[in-house]
């Protein structure tokens, strides 16, 4: 105890120096804790964010022009224009496999497949779609609403001997139908019915007239978005395509044996849903946005989209059609592609025929597990990311692209469009990414790049990371420079007193001790208050420059609110609980959602470093601080007693 308290005397002695040296390891020890702390807080939350956000891009090809297309209307006896967009040469999905792309998940040109779901429909039809037998009373241009009998329903909810009304307005030379004749049409509900004779003979003014449909026309396409000819309709055996005389033994004919066929349409639309095949989730859209959240059950795992695994994600409108949970299993026939817009809709095929005049034959057919049902918010986007009605989602690699190529369909077929090829890449990857597409040379196509603001994130993270890194290298080099002048300030100057007690018998382990326990004690002392200050201030500095994590607002912000809606509705009377059902009914989906929202912010924003990051940065500085001054001490012993104190007199 004597000996420490000398020592301490010592060191009071010149109190402007010892001052100094437990300012400096402070602030040593402070630059040392925030450095620390900053770092491990800064790598944390670059870790929770890569768990977190995901970038992905959208590809479109460019329209090379916009045209003007003249349409005529038949009313008004003249042409009303249209602007319609023209593409150049298909530009194929190929050629974003470059090499050095960073991809997680490869670009695709995905379609819709069809797929026919005898449990989707069990009624007798509807009156949109009709597919009939008609005659008219006297020959007549359909250059107006015109009066039609119907003779025969193939398909859609009329009856034989009803009248309907009927108008070519399209068509610059509309048809004219012959009293006496019989003719078989496919017809869709257009419009209101005008003209002199619905003005005179239509039960109500508002009434909706039929218009042609594409009859017996396909609409194949190659897998190069080439449309596939028609052999028997370029062969000019069939007069009309639209609409056909029916005489003795005209089923017999192609075109009898097409318009039976095509009188299936409705009954294909009314039970086909949209399948579609993607490499992952986040892919679409509306599942990236938030917009669509898988209410019950898992999503797609990334290993079951890497091989392909029979395994699906439905809307929970079409669960509750089908009556299905998770883990049952649904029969998906599939049967065409498209790579049209589809919408909000369910089938949109123009038309259900190939070009040999016959449905659709299924491509692929097997059991999927249903590992997810999803919902869509009401407040999803309306654009041309929106999914379709009852859309069904499977892995990429569960139905081989060759197996469609025979059964596409659509308009367009082929062309890169934002809702039918996306692809993934590493987050903070943009830029590279970017630098090399443009080595390519394509000028044809728009990529649209959405990660969620990581890329402004991860800049700030870098600078946190650097600053952080600045703080660790200055304190260790003050520190390191501090301890070297010091220790040499202390030890050299007590070398008389040294000299005096090696004199007095002492040894040089206790000559070690008198000397370098003050110096040991107030550098602890320093360190001390130093980390721990630097763990305080690492705290504030983390509060108060802390970027907050940032998610889809057009969904995650509603869904908060829905969170701190709920938890006010729990404090309330339980009469006020009953008023407020059905709120809390709507609210349901998005309360689940942004729960997970909260805690992921709490996760990622309220992340203190631990105190043992302080204490470790101390011990470390305190061992250097140990070494330094014993490596001192240990040269300074190794002089005779003679040499201590000459230069001792010279200091």
């Amino acid at each position: 105890m004597m000996t420490f308290y000398y020592s301490m005397k010592q060191m009071l002695r010149t109190p402007l120096r010892s001052i100094l040296f437990f300012v400096l390891v402070g602030i040593s020890a402070l630059l040392l804790a925030v450095g620390g702390s900053l770092l491990y807080q800064s790598s944390g939350m670059e870790r929770e964010f890569e768990k977190i956000y995901t970038t992905i891009a959208t590809v479109e090809q460019k329209q090379e022009e916009v045209r003007t297309i003249p349409v005529w209307d038949e009313t008004l006896q003249d042409y009303y224009y249209i602007n319609h967009g023209v593409y150049g040469d298909r530009i194929p999905d190929e050629v974003l496999d470059f090499d050095g792309a960073p991809y997680l998940t490869e670009a695709k040109l995905r379609p819709h497949l069809g797929a026919y779901v005898e449990q989707m429909y069990q009624g007798i039809g509807r009156t949109t779609v009709i597919t009939v037998e008609a005659e008219v009373t006297e020959t007549r241009t359909a250059s107006e609403s015109i009066p039609l009998r119907i003779t025969k329903v193939l398909e859609g909810a009329r009856e034989e001997g009803e009248i309907v009304w009927f108008c070519d307005e399209h068509s610059e030379e509309a048809v004219t139908l012959e009293a006496g004749k019989t003719y078989i049409m496919q017809l869709r509900e257009q419009g209101v019915v005008h003209g002199d004779l619905a003005a005179q003979n239509a039960l109500d003014p508002f009434e909706l007239e039929y218009g042609f449909t594409n009859g017996i026309v396909s609409s194949q396409f190659t897998p190069e978005g080439e449309q596939k000819p028609d052999p028997y309709l370029e062969s000019g055996e069939n007069k009309g395509v639209r609409y056909d005389e029916v005489t003795d033994g005209f089923y017999e004919t192609e075109s009898g044996k097409r318009w039976l066929n095509v009188a299936h349409t409705q009954e294909y639309e009314n039970r086909t849903i949209p399948v579609t095949p993607v490499g992952a989730t986040k892919l679409l859209l509306p599942f990236y946005r938030g917009e669509a959240v898988i209410e019950e059950g898992r999503d797609i795992s990334g290993e079951e989209y890497e091989t392909g695994a029979d395994v699906c994600l439905i809307p929970r409108q079409l669960a509750v059609l089908l009556q299905k949970e998770v883990g049952d299993r649904v029969t998906l026939p599939l049967y065409y592609a498209d790579y049209s817009y589809i919408g909000g809709n369910g089938m949109s095929a123009p038309t259900i025929l190939n070009t040999d005049g016959e449905i659709y034959p299924v491509f692929d057919e097997r059991e999927y597990e249903i590992v997810g049902i999803y919902t869509v918010s009401q407040s999803a986007e309306k654009d041309d990311s929106e999914l379709g009605m009852y859309e069904v989602i499977i892995p990429w690699n569960t139905v081989p692209e060759e197996a469609w190529s025979e059964n596409i369909t659509g308009t367009g077929a082929g062309y890169m469009k934002s809702y039918n090829t996306s692809f993934q890449i590493p987050n903070g990857s943009i830029a590279e990414y970017m630098e090399g597409w443009k080595k390519q040379g394509i000028d044809g196509l728009e990529i649209k790049f959405y990660d969620n603001g990581y890329t402004e994130l991860k800049e700030d993270l870098e600078s946190r990371k650097m600053t952080s890194k600045i703080f660790l290298t200055g304190g260790l080099a003050m520190a390191f420079l501090i301890l070297l002048f010091f220790a040499n300030l202390f030890i050299s100057g007590q070398q008389e007193r040294i000299a005096v007690e090696r004199l007095l018998g002492r040894m040089k382990r206790q000559c070690a001790v008198s000397v370098l326990s003050g110096m040991l004690v107030l550098a602890a002392a320093g360190i001390f208050c130093g980390s721990a200050t630097g763990y305080v201030t690492a705290g504030m500095v983390g509060q108060q420059t802390e970027t907050e994590l940032k998610f889809d607002t057009t969904y995650s912000n509603a869904a908060v609110q829905a969170v701190q809606e709920e938890e006010e509705k729990e404090a309330r009377e339980e009469t006020e609980e009953e008023t407020e059902e059905e709120t809390e009914e709507e609210t349901e989906e998005e309360t689940g959602k942004a729960k997970e929202t909260v805690e992921s912010r709490k996760t990622v924003g309220e992340k203190k470093p631990p105190v043992s990051l302080a204490v470790g940065s101390g011990i470390v500085l305190f061992i250097l601080t140990v070494l330094i001054s014993a490596g001192y001490m240990k040269a300074t012993l190794k002089k005779e007693v003679l040499q201590m104190l000459g230069e001792s007199e010279e200091i």
